[in-house]
């Protein structure tokens, strides 16, 4: 007969491992959640500088340009150098109006730097828009949907007759923000011409930074 001991040796190490207690699996962060943090550290990214180039089509007609833009809370200046406008380009905007003065000295002024730069070119580029796409955010207002990417970046996003494609993004004084852009009208949306409602296929604006400068703001 075995000895009783035997049976109670065997048991003792079975009711302690139920005891043991397990440590949680760490649950990795969503590109969604991802995207909410980067929308909270971008919208505070609104005093910056970012040079780079930009190119434009509308239809047959293709030019570019370098551009230097400039932003500080609701006013901001754009420049633009080269074939583009066929010299320099300037544009200041404030909450009032906006003012393009070319090379020659001559002034247009209007309530937008889009409104004012097709006035005097007849290049359609949504820079109001552009202000938010440029740091990889949508504009204030509804829109169609956002592509994420696993880092919770946006890849597209369309919004207002416009579909954004962000080819890629880059650090820039330790803020990630997009490097190279392409952004199209969507088919039978935008005119070159307030007279002429006919659309113009196809319309996009393509624009590679090559610097960024500033810091976000604190909350």
């Amino acid at each position: 007969m075995k000895p009783r001991w035997f049976f109670t040796f065997l048991v003792l190490p079975l009711a302690a491992c139920t005891q043991l207690a397990v440590d949680p699996v760490p649950v990795a962060e969503t590109p969604g959640s991802l995207w909410q943090q980067r929308q909270k550290q971008l919208t505070t990214f609104v005093d910056w500088d970012l040079k780079g180039r930009l190119a434009v089509r509308a239809g047959a007609r293709s030019d570019s340009a370098s551009l230097i833009w400039k932003r500080s809370g609701t006013e901001q200046e754009i420049q633009l150098f080269g074939p583009f406008g066929g010299g320099r380009v300037h544009i200041s905007q404030n909450l009032d109006r906006a003012i393009l003065a070319d090379g020659a000295g001559q002034e247009i002024q209007g309530r937008s730097a889009e409104e004012v730069l097709f006035s005097a070119l007849a290049w359609s580029v949504p820079f109001t828009e552009m202000g938010y796409w440029v740091r990889g955010l949508p504009a204030p207002g509804k829109h169609d949907g956002i592509g994420l990417d696993y880092g919770g970046r946006a890849r597209h996003l369309t919004q207002r007759g416009w579909r954004i494609e962000y080819l890629e993004y880059r650090t820039f004084q330790g803020v990630e923000l997009p490097n190279r852009i392409v952004i199209r009208a969507l088919p039978g949306t935008v005119t070159l011409d307030r007279g002429d409602p006919t659309p113009v296929d196809p319309i996009s604006v393509k624009l590679v930074i090559g610097s960024w400068s500033g810091e976000p703001k604190a909350g």
